[in-house]
């Protein structure tokens, strides 16, 4: 009972010893914790504000590439169907891209068509005509096959509603003159 005593007596003392050090190690965390948040609540909305304005902004980046995309889109009314070369709407469309649209938004993107042969040879179609545009002096612009529809619709259908709207259109005309009472002119 008395050896229990006394190993009792000195794992006491010994706690005791180290208690200051580990009281020393509190007390400065806790003032370095109270330190801390005060600085973090003085300036609040501003570590916060660029990562908010970030997830704000991400959806619209992906909603402007998503447009491109579509842009920059050549279709099954693109291609002639026998032979998958590109037809007159094609030849325009992929001039445009690789000449007048913006540097960063030049990608050609290809729908893919029921074969991996056909749409190989849309592929090839539309490099070839993009060298032929470009040449050796510039970049070439990437050819992607992409899986989203193009809901575009062929030039002959586009065309003939146009001149459909501008037949049905009325011939100009002038009002009537008309003649009042009280003024002269």
């Amino acid at each position: 009972m008395a050896v229990r005593c006394v190993s009792a007596i000195l794992i006491g003392v010994a706690g005791l010893a180290y208690a200051p050090s580990a009281q020393a190690d509190f007390l400065e965390d806790f003032f370095h914790s109270v330190v801390r948040d005060t600085k973090r609540n003085n300036c609040w909305p501003q570590p916060f504000v660029r990562p908010d304005r970030y997830a704000a902004r991400a959806p619209f980046a992906l909603m402007v590439h998503n447009g491109w995309r579509r842009q920059n889109m050549l279709g099954d009314h693109h291609f002639e169907e026998s032979t998958g070369n590109l037809n007159e709407a094609g030849r325009l469309k992929t001039r445009w891209i690789v000449t007048e649209a913006p540097e960063q938004h030049r990608t050609i993107f290809v729908h893919r068509a029921e074969s991996s042969e056909e749409t190989a040879a849309r592929v090839d179609a539309v490099q070839e005509l993009a060298v032929t545009l470009i040449g050796d002096t510039r970049q070439l612009p990437a050819v992607v096959e992409s899986d989203i529809g193009d809901p575009g619709w062929p030039a002959e259908r586009v065309d003939g509603i146009g001149r459909r709207f501008q037949a049905s259109a009325p011939k100009p005309r002038l009002p009537a003159l008309q003649t009042g009472a009280g003024g002269t002119d």
